[in-house]
């Protein structure tokens, strides 16, 4: 039992993505940014969910290769559904939603496609394609939950400058 509370730890850890879309979830939540928080929020849930469920759905579908890709898939279409829903309700800013879908959309597809390829046809097609799209779209993602910040620091720098001028 305690043991297997280290492990799920040290694989959050070793989830860098994670690690940072929390770091930035926290961040945003003291810079008061509470529609760039809760995407950041969200986001870290699903990378979270995917972290903890990682090895169960890897032990259940050893050799099947069916159930991981459904559930990949599932999980970003319930993130993307989660974030179109917030925004409709103007909880998320537009911009990082929009930009957030159109990030995440081409994951769901891939793991179907992967999921057809491998277990379907017994083929390796997508191995590359799948291997370089999937962490390039979990990054995109990662710094998406950061732009607010880079704007914010941006803002503040901008104000700062103006005032200097001002007093000049």
């Amino acid at each position: 039992m305690y043991f297997e509370f280290i492990r799920e730890i040290l694989s959050l850890l070793y989830s860098s993505h994670t690690f940072f879309v929390g770091i930035a979830t926290i961040l945003l939540y003291f810079l008061s940014d509470r529609p760039s928080f809760r995407f950041a929020f969200i986001t870290f849930s699903f990378f979270l969910i995917g972290v903890i469920f990682n090895d169960l759905i890897r032990e259940l579908d050893y050799k099947v290769y069916v159930s991981r890709y459904i559930f990949w898939a599932a999980n970003d279409i319930a993130w993307m559904g989660l974030i179109a829903y917030l925004t409709i309700k103007d909880k998320i800013h537009i911009w990082q939603s929009i930009l957030g879908q159109l990030i995440v959309l081409p994951a769901p597809l891939l793991q179907l496609m992967r999921l057809v390829d491998r277990h379907y046809f017994d083929l390796t097609y997508t191995n590359y394609l799948y291997k370089t799209l999937l962490p390039l779209i979990n990054t995109a993602t990662v710094v998406l939950c950061f732009v607010p910040l880079f704007v914010i620091f941006t803002q503040y720098l901008k104000n700062k400058k103006a005032e200097a001028e001002v007093e000049a």
